[in-house]
């Protein structure tokens, strides 16, 4: 319910739209971005893949400290579907939202990190199983954003 909330409080206040300029204020690129990242993990943590490729330019870089480095959304796609979404077992990514900090790079996008945790969902039931610092590099072009950069980093088992 929380997230429909969010992404109608987007619609309607133009958040989210099919050409986007550069938020004027600092306060306008965070509620951007943060909608964003929302937006963009649920469609992750739901394994929907075809709407998290929109989310991503087609040469997309992901740095990970534990898995290495993937190139190009095709490769992303296939790396969540084998490592997230194989059926085993689910992970989650939730963002720590407290930890957010995003900054604009004029004339590119902004960049937003934080810390997020990742939980695996087992028989119904989430188990915290680590924690990491992530920065996503966000592009507007054609007024459109995407993530062009991720990395995510110092991963840690959860306390």
């Amino acid at each position: 319910m929380k997230k429909l909330i969010i992404l109608m409080a987007a619609l309607t206040t133009g958040i989210v739209n099919a050409q986007d300029k550069f938020p004027e204020t600092q306060k306008e690129l965070e509620a951007k971005i943060i909608t964003l990242d929302s937006l963009a993990f649920e469609a992750y943590n739901t394994c929907d893949l075809e709407k998290s490729r929109t989310f991503f330019t087609e040469d997309v870089e992901f740095y990970h400290d534990k898995g290495g480095i993937s190139k190009g959304c095709d490769k992303l796609m296939e790396s969540i579907r084998k490592n997230i979404c194989n059926g085993s077992q689910k992970i989650l990514r939730k963002p720590v939202l407290t930890t957010f900090e995003i900054y604009p790079m004029v004339g590119y996008g902004a960049i937003l990190s934080g810390d997020h945790d990742f939980y695996i969902v087992e028989n119904g039931v989430e188990r915290k199983t680590g924690t990491a610092k992530f920065t996503h590099l966000w592009l507007l072009e054609n007024g459109k954003w995407r993530m062009s950069r991720i990395l995510s980093y110092n991963h840690k088992p959860a306390e």
